[in-house]
């Protein structure tokens, strides 16, 4: 088991591993999951070499760190991100299991990882995007003091797209 990133009251973030493909695959072949994310469902065969390319990955390097997030007793819940965009912005995210949906814990890791980027990027600008049909996310980005930059109609998803700041000040 690898060495955690940073942990909360009810989970642990850590960097993928291979044995993490079973609910790994699953979470990236949900549409509802998917819905509001960049990408459509994907394969086994996407997921097999998305985790195979980002197993191990810990530090954030400029390129993609995709991390797991499971329970504190190993269940695989959902992936936090972050990463350098193709605007050349720090930019987080993370996605859940349906199952994992209404219990606080997208707002739990939310704030761990904006604190964690804190100390890992202080002075630093932290972006974010969410949908803005997704309410939940877009309260979970507030909650945790990101502030609506700029709000346009995605016409690639037909959807309502936002932008959030947020400064990390150590």
């Amino acid at each position: 088991m690898s060495v955690p990133i940073f942990t909360t009251e009810r989970m642990i973030v850590r960097p993928l591993e291979p044995g993490d493909l079973p609910w790994f695959a699953a979470l990236e072949a949900d549409p509802e999951v998917m819905r509001y994310t960049d990408r459509p469902p994907q394969t086994y065969e996407q997921s097999t070499f998305a985790l195979l390319e980002l197993a191990g990955q810990r530090e954030i390097d400029g390129s993609l760190c995709l991390w797991a997030v499971t329970s504190n007793d190993g269940n695989g819940l959902g992936t936090a991100a972050v990463y350098r965009n193709d605007d050349d912005q720090w930019e987080m995210g993370y996605k859940f299991h349906r199952h994992c949906w209404g219990q606080g814990l997208a707002s739990e890791l939310a704030q761990a990882l904006v604190s964690y980027l804190e100390k890992a990027l202080a002075g630093e600008c932290l972006h974010a995007y969410a949908f803005a049909e997704n309410t939940a996310s877009c309260r979970i980005l507030e909650k945790c003091g990101f502030r609506l930059s700029r709000e346009w109609f995605n016409a690639e998803y037909q959807l309502l797209d936002r932008h959030y700041l947020r400064p990390l000040v150590n």
